[in-house]
């Protein structure tokens, strides 16, 4: 589908794209950090719109019934991309989440710092991962899944629909559930690993002569 700017019809499909996309893009991990502009991430959204626009199957223009209507549409797609972009989040913070619960067990929360993302104090290690995951994801060319993964959002959740799908409802309490299972799996094995070094350290610290 190609977009023209002088072409009106066009310009409630671009926004309801728009709409999604805003949401997601000021929620994601690369452009969430409190040093990018607001208006920087939004003509990052828009620009990003513009490609899932043209990726977009040639359909007639969409046409509203109405104002009511477009509102509507335009705050279901709003709240959609929020949600999918916490959804993001969420499985970002799985890592940071990991470490944290082996700072935890090191005895190193006390050496938290201040994560200017989360508005908190993280851990090193925590923040330490986090770091890492989003290098790693740049260099698996995960941006290009993302980019992927949001326009088949389109095709699942379609744009004309005037209610959230409940599949995307459930999904999030699943994920919720899913990522701190995630992270203390992750966390476990050097948990148990300092719990025994502070086992052992107990024991030797008994039977060594004070």
């Amino acid at each position: 589908m190609s977009l023209d700017f002088l072409d009106l019809n066009q310009w409630p499909l671009y926004l309801l794209v728009f709409a999604r996309m805003a949401g997601i893009v000021f929620l994601f991990p690369y452009f969430n950090w409190p040093g990018i502009p607001a208006v920087l991430r939004i003509w990052i959204a828009m620009i990003l719109s513009w490609l899932i626009y043209l990726s977009l199957p040639g359909e007639a223009p969409f046409s509203p019934a109405g104002a009511p209507e477009m509102v509507l549409l335009l705050a279901k797609e709003a709240a959609v991309g929020l949600a999918l972009g916490f959804l993001i989040v969420l499985c970002f913070s799985l890592f940071t989440q990991a470490g944290q619960l082996m700072d935890l067990g090191a005895g190193l929360t006390l050496s938290a710092i201040f994560n200017p993302q989360a508005g908190g104090q993280v851990t090193l290690l925590g923040r330490f991962y986090y770091l890492l995951v989003l290098v790693y994801y740049l260099a698996i060319n995960g941006h290009h899944l993302f980019i992927t993964s949001i326009a088949e959002s389109y095709r699942l959740i379609p744009l004309d629909s005037a209610f959230l799908a409940r599949e995307l409802a459930g999904g999030m309490g699943q994920i919720f559930t899913r990522i701190f299972t995630l992270a203390f799996q992750i966390a476990a094995p050097v948990i148990v690993v300092l719990l025994i070094m502070d086992l052992a350290l107990g024991l030797i610290a008994k039977t060594v002569p004070q």
